[in-house]
């Protein structure tokens, strides 16, 4: 006897949309990477829904399960090319280049210190990622019918935000993303599961449930809530919890990289003010300095970071420090200052100023005691946005004369300020080369702040990125020469450090405007980065190597008699291609880019590719309208030609598409005492009565061996047709409802039937 599977589009649909929106619950934390969620997860949505769909649809027409895939494979690639690069085959010339070139943008782009990214300029490589996810998990959970192993690519998708930014950056997993992929995983494995059961049949004893018992239910919501819970009690604080945090705990705090996204907004130069700072107490009448947010202390090859931070519970926002060397006489007035960030400034550190004596900030902030930085410990759930904040700080002064004392390099300085990665031996040669007449680190120092300020080599401009690793450094150093101040101050750092002078880059803003409340305000176009030094007994100091045309202005101690002019050369005329800020007021903005004209080739080959999207787009439409009628009629053509229930099973699938009452339940008498009514002529009345007999022979019989009764089933099914009305009979050549119904199972399905037939034959 055959057994009916569990059959419909319902239970078609079910685990391949749990598989789906566990994937896609579990991309939203690729967030990381940008600013903007929709730019990537808007076309994964697409994309994704076109390979589901396609699986579910060549699934329902039986096709082979290789095919199957290889359908999938074929069509989530178009709608990728698509929408990436515009073009529908990324395998051909046109869409070969296409890709390429979008793709090596998007690296040239792309920098893990340099998060989040707009969400275009990471898309590109974030959207053929999540579609692969997509496709690789609708493989493992439907076509291999093994949901467990899709955990697999939901480990793989979380990872990558760990393994690239870091867990205590904004690359951690929210307990809301957690929650809803495990969620929709345990009800995708529910589903599965009882999709299988379900191919069994009804049970005997129609009073016990049908579905599995509770308890995998309690099991896995139990797993899930320990998961989320686990962490406010390990010594781990990379995964936190409202209110559970690790702010208030006695154990440290780690924290690597946090400072993803200031540089983005370093070259967007925005007139948007980002800090106020109001003078209350001490010198208010002198100018603030550079208000710092942060330090990078660590080179490692292709990038500065903040390297990691071990930050303990005890070191908070509300603090006061020692002065930062031992002779007082260094130390310049001191200032109390209020500040106050709007809510566009969204930074999970604390700008306070250089060499701050007490800062008064409550909330999430502790701070590191070798670069005095301020991090939130709560990532990107608590940033300095809209927050008021008090320091205390006192600018350092040291003289010429001090520095030139300075004992040898590295004294009392942190460990790991002069660590390097392996380099090319031209920088080393490049920073013995320019400061070979110094003897003196001090003297050294401002060598290179003149070689890159003074020489007439370099040339400031926004619309040049260098890149960031060792041969885009050599390259700046030697060849273009062009670029901003995180090139200046990044490379001044390098070539310190090759000549053993601790060095860090900090990066924070110039000084603001004053209005006329004497309120300053430091706003988007101020950000800057600035190398500093560190000298014994004096501690780190700032340098300026960013070109005059900016408005820099190098620290008065290394003016004067040190070799550089008094009267500063003008900035030299850019090569072809650059540009200069033409007022040194600021650090201009970035200049817009210039559209490029398109020849006639390559607007037709857009719309070309457009038109070809369109036809696709339509084609997959009509496949997905035609695709209900060819599963019914395949289905017909098989179950006429089958045993006794198949051919049941087809009458009572015609009754359905026709609207008229089926319900699977009942028993074949009563089925066939509903259908009289719609039936006319006496050789349909008795071709029914011959197939009611045999399904019932077929079921109840000892042997049950059941005539064929395909022919009969043509007969009444045809008769049926004829009775009903036009909108009826198109309906169900078009749109057969019995492909979307899943009928109650009936007592002769599976063992049931068999069990029924040894207690009646006993």
């Amino acid at each position: 006897m055959a057994t009916n599977d569990v059959r419909g589009l319902t239970p078609a649909l079910g685990v391949p949309l749990t598989s789906f929106l566990t994937v896609m619950f579990a991309l939203v934390s690729w967030g990381s990477f940008t600013d903007d969620r929709f730019p990537y997860l808007g076309p994964i949505l697409v994309a994704g829904l076109l390979v589901v769909g396609t699986g579910v649809s060549a699934r329902l027409l039986r096709v082979h399960g290789a095919v199957v895939v290889l359908l999938q494979l074929l069509f989530g690639t178009i709608a990728t090319s698509l929408l990436v690069v515009h073009h529908p085959m990324p395998v051909t010339a046109g869409g070969r280049a296409r890709v390429v070139a979008e793709m090596t943008e998007a690296y040239t782009a792309f920098n893990p210190f340099d998060l989040p990214m707009s969400g275009s300029g990471i898309a590109p490589y974030l959207i053929p990622g999540g579609v692969a996810a997509v496709l690789l998990a609708d493989i493992l959970a439907v076509s291999m019918r093994r949901p467990p192993m899709m955990g697999l690519v939901v480990l793989g998708v979380f990872t990558v935000p760990f393994s690239i930014i870091g867990a205590g950056g904004w690359g951690g997993v929210s307990w809301v993303t957690f929650a809803l992929t495990a969620t929709t995983f345990l009800v995708m494995l529910r589903l599965d599961r009882a999709q299988q059961l379900g191919r069994w049949g009804r049970r005997l004893d129609e009073d016990l449930p049908i579905a599995p018992a509770a308890g995998p239910a309690v099991i896995g919501v139990s797993a899930v809530a320990i998961a989320l819970l686990a962490p406010a009690w390990m010594p781990s604080p990379d995964i936190t919890l409202p209110g559970l945090g690790p702010g208030d705990g006695n154990g440290p705090l780690r924290v690597i990289n946090p400072t993803v996204g200031l540089y983005d907004d370093l070259r967007r130069q925005s007139d948007e003010i980002m800090v106020s700072v109001t003078p209350v107490y001490g010198d208010t009448e002198t100018p603030p300095t550079y208000l710092r947010v942060g330090a990078l202390t660590k080179f490692t090859g292709t990038e500065w970071t903040s390297g990691n931070r071990d930050v303990p519970s005890d070191q908070t926002g509300v603090a006061t420090f020692e002065p930062p060397m031992s002779d007082p006489t260094l130390l310049g007035a001191e200032t109390t200052y209020q500040l106050r960030a709007s809510n566009k400034f969204q930074s999970t550190w604390l700008p306070v100023f250089t060499h701050p004596l007490e800062v008064i900030a409550k909330g999430p902030w502790r701070y590191d005691e070798d670069t005095l930085d301020f991090m939130s410990t709560e990532g990107r759930d608590a940033t300095v946005a809209g927050q008021q904040w008090r320091t205390t700080s006192a600018p350092v002064e040291p003289s010429q004369q001090r520095l030139l004392a300075a004992g040898e390099p590295g004294v009392g300085a942190p460990p790991g300020m002069t660590d390097l990665p392996l380099l090319p031996d031209e920088v080393e040669e490049i920073a013995l080369a320019k400061t070979a007449d110094q003897d003196r680190p001090f003297t050294k120092a401002v060598a290179l702040q003149n070689w890159f300020r003074h020489s007439g080599e370099f040339t400031y401009s926004l619309e040049r990125d260098v890149g960031t690793d060792a041969a885009a450094l050599v390259d700046f150093l030697t060849d273009n020469k062009v670029g901003y101040c995180q090139q200046y101050a990044t490379a001044m750092a390098v070539l310190a450090r090759e000549l053993g002078i601790p060095a860090r880059v900090a990066f924070g803003f110039l000084r603001g405007d004053e209005d006329e409340d004497g309120v300053w305000h430091f706003r988007g176009r101020d950000l800057h980065a600035w190398p500093e030094l560190w000298f014994e007994d004096i501690g780190w100091v700032r340098f300026e190597p960013t070109p005059a045309a900016a408005d820099t202005s190098e620290p008065n101690y290394t003016t004067g008699a040190l070799g550089n002019a008094p009267d500063e050369p003008e900035a030299p005329v850019p090569s072809a291609g650059t540009s200069v800020a033409p007022v040194p007021n600021r650090p201009q903005r970035e200049a817009p880019d210039t559209p490029e004209v398109t020849d006639t080739a390559d607007e037709e080959s857009n719309a070309g590719a457009v038109w070809a999207g369109v036809g696709i787009v339509a084609l997959l439409g009509a496949v997905a309208l035609a695709a209900p009628a060819v599963i019914r009629r395949r289905r017909r053509r098989a179950r006429l030609g089958g045993d006794v229930e198949a051919a049941w099973t087809e009458l009572g699938d015609t009754a359905i598409d026709l609207g008229l009452p089926w319900s699977g339940t009942r028993s074949p008498r009563e089925e066939a005492g509903i259908l009289s009514p719609h039936l006319q002529g006496r050789e349909p009345m008795l071709a029914l009565q011959r197939i009611v007999a045999a399904v019932e022979r077929d079921r109840y019989a000892e042997h049950g061996a059941g005539a064929a009764v395909g022919e009969d089933v043509r007969l009444v099914s045809a008769a049926l047709r004829e009775h009903a009305d036009k909108s009826s009979r198109r309906r169900a050549r078009l749109w057969p409802a019995s492909i979307f119904r899943r009928p109650a199972a009936q007592a002769s399905d599976g063992p049931t039937s068999r069990s029924e037939r040894e207690l009646i034959s006993s």
